[in-house]
Parts: C-alpha cells; structure tokens; sequence
C-alpha cells in the first residue's frame, strides 16, 4: 500500500507539471513555479512557447561553471569598483517581449549586466533586455543558433554580446552595427564604453 501510494504521489506530481507546462498564455506566475522545479530551471520561452528541453550535460559541466565563475568574478568585481550597475549570474530571467501576463520571449543569459540607470528592483523578472549579455556555447551547440541568439537580444536592445566557445577558446564580441570581433589566446578584450576601463586576458579565462 505504501509504494501505491509513493506511485500516485508521483503521478499526481508529474500531472500538475505538465499541466503547468501546457498552459497558455505563459505568464510570469506559471514561469516562476515552473523555475522552481530542478530540472527545468534552465527553461527559456521563445515566441510564447518553452524551450530548452533538449539541454544537454555539458551546459552544467565542471569547465562550462568555471569559465562561468571566472568571468563573473572578472566583470562583477570591476562593475562594484566602479560602481557602473549590476551583475547577474545564470539564474537571471529576462522578458525581452511580453509581460507579466504573456510572456513572449524570455532567456537566462549566462551572464548579464544591466546599467545603473537601468535597474529595477523586483522579486519576479527583469522586463527589457540587458545592456550586455554573455552566453558559453556547448560543444553540441551551433554557432549559427547561437549568434541567431546574439542578434536577438541585440534586436530588444542589448549593446553588447559576447558568446564564449569554450572548445576552439575564443570569444566573439557582437555589437549591432558591426561584424563580429574574435579573440583567442594572447588576445586582450577591452570593455569600451560598456565596461569602461575593464580589461580581460582571454587567456586566464581558458587556463585549467
């Protein structure tokens, strides 16, 4: 009888989950339940529709977190120095389309700055885009896929994407009125009129 009723547990949760994920319009109190579960943490709404089911183990693995936290310590501590706004780590949702009661397009940069003039204070989600984003592709990951991302939020009004490809060690900076600058190792990054003043070696960001 017990296991019986560990089974119905189980199934009345996996109901009241895909009921969650089947319902439409996506609003903002649907996505944070959804969030609030493990394994779809990593959700992002596209066109009003989810996506990201097929994340694959390298988007969590040992070298995609600490090139992560090694560029989160790099931009974030140069960001509170000069006091220029705020630093976000993955977790950090925002709405580039829609509101709190359809949301259209919403992504979880890796990383994500926002200008001080800029910031909002919320418990739900940042509405608008940042003012700088970075994404690190995985090995499975296309670039076109990814720099069709790139120009997406740059579509919404970011300034400034970088997509790190942590298996060729470079970084493309993409900026919306220029092609792609690349740098690998031996190659400085300069923060220009985003990040004022910052530097980034890209090789400390590879190093193991």
């Amino acid at each position: 009888m017990a296991t019986l009723s560990i089974d119905m547990q189980v199934e009345k949760r996996v109901r009241e989950i895909v009921f969650l994920l089947m319902k439409r319009p996506i609003t903002e109190e649907i996505a944070l339940q959804v969030g609030e579960i493990d394994s779809f943490k990593h959700l992002e709404v596209v066109n009003g529709n989810w996506i990201g089911f097929e994340q694959d183990e390298y988007m969590t693995g040992e070298e995609h977190g600490r090139i992560e936290m090694r560029l989160l310590l790099a931009i974030g501590n140069h960001v509170v120095e000069h006091d220029l706004g705020q630093v976000y780590p993955g977790d950090m949702d925002f709405v580039l389309s829609g509101d709190k009661k359809s949301l259209k397009d919403k992504y979880q940069p890796d990383i994500a700055f926002v200008k001080k003039d800029r910031l909002q204070k919320t418990s739900g989600y940042f509405y608008g885009a940042p003012d700088f984003a970075l994404e690190i592709v995985s090995p499975s990951q296309y670039r076109p896929k990814s720099v069709e991302k790139a120009n997406i939020y740059m579509q919404y009004g970011t300034q400034v994407v970088w997509l790190v490809f942590p298996s060729k060690k470079e970084i493309e900076v993409h900026t919306p009125d220029d092609v792609p600058d690349v740098y690998g190792i031996g190659d400085t990054i300069s923060g220009g009129d985003m990040l004022p003043d910052f530097e980034l070696e890209v090789a400390n960001i590879f190093e193991t």
